[in-house]
């Protein structure tokens, strides 16, 4: 009875597992675009767990974001804390015309602001010192419809330029939705 059965339960055992090898190996959107971010940061400790894709709106438009998180505590009263995320607004749209509209509006609110490249992608740097502790926000425009985005609290502006320069930009880039 034993012989019986034991080539069909193997044979149902065996397809999924070969059928999950001989399959291409094509990931899903947006799980592929958070391989651009990194999983760690020098002198940061990463968030125990990743939030998932989310969708949300603003007055750019509806777009889809990945992020990671990162803080460093440097003593009982002081504590920096980073977010990478990657935001993707579709086809059809180019936001470098609303990133340069904010990005005055910043400037004239008299908070630091200025514009640079980083790896060849028009950069927006803003850093609000208003409350004492810097608030930076960097965003990079690595398409018309994609952005990288690094929120620092506690952080100034030319830290947040070099920990947003940890990302695969390539990646980022090369991954369709």
């Amino acid at each position: 009875m034993r012989n019986r059965w034991f080539p069909s339960a193997a044979a149902l055992w065996l397809c999924p597992a070969l059928l999950l090898l001989a399959a291409p190996e094509k990931p899903v959107w947006p799980l592929t675009l958070r391989e651009g971010l990194p999983a760690t940061l020098p002198g940061y400790a990463a968030a125990p767990t990743e939030s998932l894709p989310e969708e949300d709106e603003n007055e750019m438009g509806r777009y889809t974001e990945v992020a990671r998180f990162f803080q460093r505590i440097e003593s009982a009263t002081s504590t920096k804390q980073f977010r990478l995320a990657v935001q993707d607004y579709g086809e059809g749209r180019d936001l470098q015309t609303p990133l340069r509209k904010a990005f005055e509006e910043a400037k004239r609110a008299g908070v630091e602001a200025r514009a640079l490249e980083i790896a060849g992608h028009k950069t927006f740097v803003v850093t609000d010192r208003s409350q004492g502790r810097p608030t930076t926000l960097v965003t990079v425009l690595v398409s018309p419809t994609r952005l990288v985005l690094g929120e620092g609290a506690n952080v100034a502006g030319d830290e947040a330029v070099q920990l947003v320069k940890a990302v695969d930009f390539a990646k980022v880039v090369a991954v369709r939705r």
